[in-house]
């Protein structure tokens, strides 16, 4: 009879943990994270950062996504976005290139 108490607790501990696990890892949506960060890039580069730069950022920023959506998903609904948004932003007239330089320093660095 113990044991089935330990196991009942034990398995509340498992549950209960759940939630905060949860909350560490946010909510990922591949197509809007795609657009947001290939916006993010594109306008980089059209504020003249270095090829070198983007391309670096671009290896990172796909890495990263794929390790936390997975290959599929990264595959279908990531990296269509980042590369339509990457390239119409880095054709538009550059805008703000500090807050451009600043988005992309911070989005590499999370």
């Amino acid at each position: 009879m113990s044991g089935v108490v330990v196991l009942g607790f034990a398995l509340l501990a498992v549950v209960a943990a759940r939630p905060a696990a949860a909350q560490e890892r946010p909510l990922v949506l591949p197509h809007i994270e795609g657009e947001r960060q290939g916006r993010i890039v594109g306008e980089a580069s059209a504020c003249g950062t270095d090829d070198a730069t983007v391309q670096a950022a671009v290896r990172l920023l796909s890495g990263r996504m794929r390790a936390r959506v997975g290959q599929n998903l990264w595959q279908d609904r990531f990296l269509p976005e980042f590369n339509d948004a990457l390239r119409l932003a880095a054709q538009l007239p550059p805008g703000d290139c500090e807050k451009a330089l600043a988005a992309l320093t911070a989005l590499t660095r999370e």
